[in-house]
């Protein structure tokens, strides 16, 4: 995808309207969003039944937005949160909504971070949240004291480009866990 800059220049400002200019200049190989591992201390999911939940803890306050990719137009509440200012944040992302993918019993959504309202910019952050509720071929299902089957959850958080054009699937730093629940700290994250 290429970034352009589209610039409008008021001219000719004459008692009748205004007549407009517009420049284009390609900005893809200036300017690159990335992956940024700054502006954050942790990102931390817990994989729930019904929904994926996301705890954002931002190192100074923020106010920009934060959403699913592919529902920053609609503004769907469960899948976009627009902070007036804060540092700690929560996402309750419904399994079936905010175009989570499912491919048997694996979900996975991605939830950008974006400081400015309306603009991607390089500092922004974009991770791949899973939620993996597969049967591991080599463990049986266990029963808690009340009788109740456990389900065997694996769970990870991958820093992706934030930039939607770019490849989603290339991990910048990667962390799981073989529980419901794992955090990623951007010093402690395997690059």
């Amino acid at each position: 995808m290429r970034a352009i800059l589209l610039l409008t220049v008021l001219a000719n400002t004459k008692l009748k309207g205004y007549a407009e200019e517009i420049w284009q200049q390609d900005l893809s190989k200036d300017m690159q969003i990335g992956a940024s591992t700054e502006g954050y201390n942790h990102v931390g999911l817990r994989c729930g039944a019904e929904k994926m939940t996301v705890e954002l803890k931002m190192t100074e306050d923020f106010s920009g937005v934060i959403y699913t990719q592919g529902n920053f137009y609609s503004r769907e509440p469960s899948c976009f949160l627009d902070p007036v200012r804060g540092r700690s944040f929560t996402m309750n992302i419904p399994l079936n909504k905010c175009d989570t993918e499912r491919t048997g019993e694996k979900y996975t959504n991605i939830v950008v971070i974006q400081h400015d309202d309306e603009l991607l910019t390089p500092g922004d952050a974009a991770f791949t949240l899973e939620c993996d509720f597969s049967k591991p071929r080599d463990l049986t299902v266990m029963a808690d004291l009340n009788g109740n089957k456990r389900r065997y959850t694996r769970s990870s958080i991958a820093l992706v480009d934030a930039d939607p054009g770019r490849d989603r699937k290339k991990r910048a730093a990667y962390v799981e866990s073989y529980d419901d629940e794992v955090f990623f700290v951007p010093s402690k994250a395997y690059r």
